[in-house]
């Protein structure tokens, strides 16, 4: 008995489900000892139905009295699908890729190339044209930056010493005049000579007190080194002036 016949016993209730096993489990134990033979069998393929009823038409009509003989019809060809199929789409979709991909990076090499030539430098405007400097018509402080501040610093530093005595008054003359006009111009134009014209008015106010304390003398001569001082550096204020009675 083969496996065939005990699978058919026990698909017919011959053997039950523990004998079939043993007697399965004894088979195959003798099978692969060698006690058992194992036969081959050889399966025919399925018959093309289609053929045959096509085949049986022709027997038909050829044993049929009084007609012709009719040509003979081809069996239908049935179409099965190349499984060679889906790999090639997927294939040529990969190649496509490929290439565009190999395109788009040519054409950044090409713009990155030639960059520098697309882009040509545009010739300057007349708003931004460089001219030559026109000494005529500009300002001296624009056209030497120390002499800008030359003036001011010297009359800011004299006011921070804050020291109005008759040697250091003199000592700040000579230095003013060490200047050049041009520096000292842009001294007399800047805010600075106005807090020097405000600093000696006031310095005027403390020694008119001094009148009516009966010092008349040291107030009038200390009134007028300060009103001399004014005019040495240009200042013409109306508060300054030497006032001579309380």
């Amino acid at each position: 008995m083969n496996l065939r016949a005990l699978a058919k016993d026990y698909a017919n209730g011959v053997l039950g489900h523990q004998a079939y096993r043993k007697a399965r489990d004894e088979l195959i134990a003798n099978i692969l000892t060698g006690h058992a033979k194992v036969t081959a069998h050889d399966f025919q393929p399925p018959l093309n139905t289609q053929r045959i009823e096509v085949e049986a038409d022709i027997t038909r009509i050829q044993t049929s009295p009084g007609k012709k003989k009719p040509d003979p019809t081809p069996s239908p060809t049935i179409m099965t699908p190349d499984p060679l199929a889906p790999q090639e789409h997927t294939a040529s979709t990969h190649w496509g890729i490929l290439v565009a991909f190999t395109a788009i990076i040519v054409l950044l090499v090409i713009i990155v190339a030639f960059y520098p030539y697309i882009h040509l430098k545009k010739p300057a405007s007349d708003d931004t044209q460089i001219t030559s400097p026109d000494n005529s018509g500009t300002q001296p402080d624009m056209q030497h930056p120390d002499a800008m501040n030359a003036g001011p610093n010297l009359i800011k530093k004299f006011l921070l010493q804050n020291d109005w005595t008759d040697g250091n008054l003199q000592q700040f003359i000579s230095a003013w005049q060490g200047l050049s006009a041009e520096e000292r111009d842009i001294g007399l134009a800047s805010s600075a000579k106005t807090e020097l014209a405000n600093a000696i008015y006031r310095r005027l106010d403390e020694e008119r007190i001094m009148l009516g304390l009966g010092d008349v003398q040291s107030s009038i001569d200390k009134q007028t080194i300060l009103v001399t001082f004014a005019q040495q550096m240009g200042i013409n204020d109306p508060r300054i002036f030497v006032k001579e009675t309380p």
